[in-house]
């Protein structure tokens, strides 16, 4: 399963980039990258795995207020 990070008029650079931090435990550099695509292209695949993580990672991040999706 796909985890996706959607664009949105709502969150901060600043908030999704430590929001990816937090949660996806990626390092400053990579989670401003995620930010910039996301920006850019609409969207960005930020992780794959077993279902079971991705679920659990897409309910923390649409709690925390990011646009996600999962494929």
């Amino acid at each position: 399963m796909k985890l996706f990070i959607l664009d949105d008029d709502v969150n901060t650079f600043e908030y999704v980039i430590r929001t990816i931090q937090r949660y996806l435990a990626y390092p400053h550099s990579q989670a401003c990258s995620i930010a910039n695509i996301v920006h850019s292209n609409g969207e960005c695949l930020v992780k794959t795995d077993e279902d079971s993580v991705i679920i659990e990672l897409y309910d923390t991040l649409k709690e925390s207020g990011l646009t996600v999706r999962v494929d």
